[in-house]
């Protein structure tokens, strides 16, 4: 017989979670599918009644016959049998199984709507959502019991493995080979992209092209101005104090490495306060 161990990672369990709402959901839709194309008048009047015998059926074929789901099944994991005793699977059952069916009873069995009955229905969803929340930042603390029906009934998870060594959760390899597949194409594309001629052409558009051009027809009207350092002197386009200051004519300095950036990637580069470019004076030394 396997041994028993009592803890479990809590990676392990939320996938457990996981994994029986997806092996619940694909064999559901399967069946329903089926039967639905067989007869689909008959499948809408009990389709109550079939979601209730597929749930249940799942339902005996894992915890009531291996006092497991087969989330936990897949995982190597399972209830603690010596706490799932008769009444307490009699309980997991009814809070398992028999919450949808109600709900799905009420909404298609019902001629007219019970305002009392519905009201309850909505009451009971909505404490449980909150109890529900609740529950779960209590298993992040504890790492212990991890839905609410677990801790109601005081159900333990425990692994079936005689090491106790953490596995990576099925949905946690996944999410985050896609974040690496994301992150090599970032790596890829951002040094082909020139973001400083994507923000030369924003603000063209903000600011309309007409403006722009008339910046730069007046520029070209300018004689060359002789820039002049001051102490309180900044890089028009760092906001820094210049560092090897050059000037294009219009008198706006530049720190040497803020302008020739500008102007290795982005050939139509002009001054960002009167428009002047540099092919009109060219780059000057301050």
């Amino acid at each position: 017989m396997l041994a028993k161990n009592k803890y479990v990672p809590r990676v392990n369990q939320i996938d457990a979670i996981y994994l029986n709402k997806d092996i619940a959901r694909m064999i559901r839709d399967n069946l329903l599918e089926n039967l639905q194309a067989i007869s689909p008048a008959l499948f809408i009047r009990i389709q109550p009644e079939l979601d209730l015998l597929i749930q249940s059926a799942i339902w005996f074929g894992s915890v009531g016959k291996r006092c497991s789901t087969f989330g936990q099944q897949l995982l190597v994991l399972a209830y603690d049998a010596e706490k799932l005793t008769i009444s307490r699977l009699a309980l997991h059952f009814a809070l398992t199984v028999l919450p949808g069916y109600v709900k799905s009873w009420e909404e298609r069995r019902l001629s007219r709507r019970v305002e009392w009955f519905s009201r309850a229905i909505t009451w009971t969803e909505n404490s449980a959502l909150v109890l529900n929340v609740l529950n779960y930042f209590r298993f992040l603390k504890t790492g212990r019991k991890p839905t609410l029906i677990d801790f109601l009934l005081g159900l333990d998870y425990i692994s079936l493995r005689n090491n106790q060594r953490r596995d990576i959760g099925y949905k946690y390899l996944t999410r985050e080979l896609l974040w690496g597949g994301f992150m090599e194409i970032l790596g890829l594309l951002l040094p082909i992209i020139n973001f400083r001629k994507i923000q030369r052409l924003l603000k063209a558009g903000f600011f309309g092209e007409e403006s722009h051009h008339s910046k730069r027809r007046e520029s070209l009207k300018r004689d060359l101005i002789a820039a002049k350092m001051t102490g309180n002197t900044t890089c028009t386009y760092c906001g820094e104090r210049p560092t090897q200051p050059h000037h294009m004519g219009c008198g706006h300095i530049y720190c040497y490495y803020c302008l020739s950036a500008n102007l290795l990637t982005d050939a139509d580069f002009s001054c960002v306060k009167c428009g002047a470019s540099c092919s009109d004076h060219g780059a000057q030394v301050v």
